[in-house]
């Protein structure tokens, strides 16, 4: 017979009875771990591990599932920065209550359970703010076998965030999905196809191709602005840069704001002297940079890629790579 809290874990620490049944649970397993206080329910039909978070709680308070950008979060995929909680209920649902927020659960975010242990030890999932309504979205879902109790599919939620967010977000959205291994490509064009036509506007040439939210951000604004950027460029064989801007200016994105060990961080500042060692300077503007300061991280690196591209003529060197 399964151990209830083994299952759960399965399940991301909060299921359904029916489901809990369905993974060979039994009755009286369910009712001896609730009376030795392993679970708690939470809702009547409801089991839930000590783990749980109050976003998950909230959820099903509500009657409905974590969905959108809340969603993908779970899925270790950059969601913008909205801090309300999405929820996804049925098209046909009705009273609906607006559940507030479990102030007393300070449990860290519950990640989804396909996201790998690596993954879930290197970052948090942010959790909602509990001073803001939920917001709710009415849809059906579109792939029922990749949902949980408790959280939309990857499919749904990309669906609605792409939706629900500005078109830059979203299109770091889609990048992520894609670097994460959450979709795949032909999942994603699928989505993207049955949505209405704004959606043709987030693929580009950069699609897929950054590696993190913010520095889809970086790059796109980058060339927006007129520059020419080349995304993830090996230098010589002596390392891989988020970018090259107009062939004279390395760039990497401090995306997460720590590292997960000491052997990254000393790679992260390796990398920097070896673009210097070859001529070409290396700016590492952080998430914060991008997010909330861009006017004068945008000032400071035109004026770098200026200055860079002085010396370059003055010492009769070639673009580190043709600029078309």
């Amino acid at each position: 017979m399964p151990d209830v809290i083994s299952v759960l874990a399965q399940l991301g620490r909060i299921a359904r009875v029916v489901s809990l049944r369905s993974r060979g649970c039994t009755d009286a397993s369910l009712a001896a771990a609730l009376a030795a206080g392993l679970v708690t329910r939470p809702r009547r039909g409801w089991l839930a591990a000590p783990e749980v978070d109050r976003d998950q709680l909230r959820a099903v308070a509500v009657g409905g599932r974590i969905g959108c950008v809340s969603a993908l979060r779970r899925f270790g995929v950059w969601s913008g920065t909205d801090d309300c909680l999405h929820l996804h209920v049925p098209r046909t649902a009705s009273r609906l209550t607006q559940a507030p927020a479990r102030k007393d659960v300070e449990n860290a975010g519950v990640w989804h359970p396909s996201v790998a242990g690596r993954k879930r030890r290197a970052r948090e999932v942010r959790l909602a703010s509990p001073d803001l309504s939920a917001r709710i979205h009415w849809a059906r879902e579109l792939a029922p076998l990749r949902a949980l109790d408790w959280i939309v599919s990857p499919h749904t939620a990309l669906a609605a965030a792409v939706r629900c967010l500005d078109a830059e977000h979203a299109s770091a959205a889609i990048d992520s999905v894609l670097h994460e291994r959450v979709l795949s490509r032909r999942e994603v064009d699928a989505i993207l196809a049955s949505l209405p036509d704004r959606s043709s506007v987030l693929i580009d040439g950069f699609t897929g191709r950054p590696e993190s939210g913010v520095e889809s951000l970086f790059i796109r604004r980058m060339s927006r602005a007129g520059f020419h950027i080349e995304a993830q460029v090996d230098l010589a064989g002596f390392g891989r840069y988020d970018g090259l801007i107009d062939g004279c200016v390395l760039f990497e994105i401090d995306g997460r704001g720590f590292h997960s060990s000491a052997s990254e961080f000393f790679t992260d500042r390796d990398r920097s002297l070896i673009g210097h060692a070859f001529g070409v300077p290396v700016l590492r503007p952080s998430a914060l940079h991008v997010l909330e300061h861009w006017p004068m991280t945008f000032a400071a690196v035109a004026r770098t890629v200026a200055d860079a591209k002085i010396v370059r003529r003055h010492r009769g060197l070639p673009p580190v790579m043709p600029v078309p």
